[in-house]
């Protein structure tokens, strides 16, 4: 009965730990010292299910753009604005994140476990 009890107990723990919850997160378009446009932080993690919600803040007079295509995530940030982008993480990986509007800019990655 003892066993019984420990193995519900952890399943109960197991299940607990992969719920679903929310993330909510500042990014921000700057620029290094060496003179490359980024979105920061570059990395993201979540796990699968998250509600995700993201500010993007871009901090340059022209637009940039920010790209999660496996979401179906692609907005336009305009010059000197703030736009918000929500998805789920409805699956696990690691997917990357670009600036669709200049490949040339530093890219990131969205980590979601399972």
């Amino acid at each position: 009965m003892r066993i019984l009890a420990i193995a519900l107990g952890v399943l109960l723990l197991a299940g607990a730990a992969t719920q679903a919850g929310e993330i909510s997160l500042r990014i921000v378009n700057v620029v290094t010292p060496q003179d490359v446009k980024i979105w920061e932080p570059t990395s993201i993690a979540a796990k699968k299910g998250d509600s995700v919600t993201l500010q993007l803040i871009n901090r340059h007079a022209d637009e940039h753009g920010f790209e999660i295509a496996a979401f179906s995530v692609k907005e336009v940030v305009g010059g000197e604005t703030t736009s918000t982008v929500k998805f789920t993480a409805d699956k696990a990986g690691i997917f990357p994140i670009k600036c669709q509007l200049h490949p040339a800019h530093v890219v990131g990655q969205l980590l979601v476990l399972e």
